[in-house]
């Protein structure tokens, strides 16, 4: 299969709706030529059309049908004609293909040449290109495996560096001016330009780890804990003085290791244990 493009260099300003006759023929003046309807016409079609046309003639054409290739059959063909072919046409959008205005075709015959791979080439370049490239360690120039690339803002993966930290993708030729990105675990992501040959540096991510995380609290004040029985509650400082003396069986300062153990950051600075006697112990509000 060989992959030819119809090329477009100068727009008709002629309408279709001018150039048609009563009869259903399309004649244009400005050319004086019958115009031919090739918009419904397959890529194949196409190609055999032109290959068999005797003179010069005038078409109109779908834009879906210019600036991009047309597959071909297998069957050799004289391909000769379609090299310098140019398009001289009105371009109308697929989408209006219903109601479609006059894209004129104009060709011209043009000698036989016995050199038409060369032609071809100059004329209708390679779609895609093949991008090679490489993937290092910054600091040492030790080839990365695993480095993963992709085109930015898509989550596609174009290649994976091997075990030499090489790599080869194709892409588009309008992606050449598109950013990529290289990813690998444990290293900071690259994002750079693209193009053939590349050696891309990737460095190790800093991190910072840190140790146990402790609360220093400014206030000095101590725990008081007030207990009767089972009940247990924390009492505010500033409520010490709603107790009465002759309430308190016994008081207990803490303040050790084993302080913080039982009572958290919040005996840091000690613990006052407060046990009420068993008469009055109905005159706390122990917490549920």
């Amino acid at each position: 299969m060989k992959n030819l493009q119809l090329l477009l260099t100068k727009p008709c300003t002629q309408q279709w709706s001018h150039i048609e006759s009563a009869d259903g023929n399309h004649h244009c003046s400005k050319c004086e030529k019958n115009i031919i309807d090739l918009s419904g016409k397959s890529d194949k079609e196409l190609l055999l059309f032109f290959q068999n046309k005797k003179e010069n003639v005038c078409g109109r054409v779908l834009a879906s049908q210019l600036n991009r290739a047309l597959i071909l059959p297998s069957s050799r063909l004289n391909w000769q004609w379609l090299v310098p072919f140019a398009l001289s046409a009105f371009i109308i959008s697929p989408a209006d293909a219903q109601n479609l205005k006059p894209v004129v075709l104009q060709s011209e015959q043009h000698p036989k040449s016995s050199s038409i791979s060369s032609e071809l080439s100059h004329y209708l370049p390679a779609p895609n290109t093949i991008i090679t490239g490489k993937v290092v360690q910054n600091n040492n120039g030790n080839a990365l495996v695993g480095v993963k690339i992709r085109k930015k803002g898509d989550e596609q993966v174009l290649a994976v560096t091997d075990s030499t930290g090489k790599f080869e993708f194709n892409i588009k030729d309008i992606d050449r001016l598109s950013k990529f990105i290289f990813s690998l675990n444990g290293f900071a992501n690259v994002e750079t330009d693209i193009h053939d040959k590349i050696v891309v540096k990737l460095a190790t991510e800093q991190r910072i780890m840190l140790g146990g995380i402790s609360i220093v609290s400014k206030n000095k004040t101590p725990l008081y804990y007030v207990m009767a029985g089972n009940k247990s509650c924390i009492i505010d400082p500033s409520k010490i003085s709603e107790i009465s003396p002759d309430w308190i069986e016994r008081i207990e300062v803490l303040k050790d290791a084993n302080t913080t153990a039982m009572y958290g950051a919040k005996g840091a600075n000690g613990v006052i244990l407060i046990e009420i006697k068993k008469a009055y112990k109905k005159k706390i509000k122990f917490s549920k």
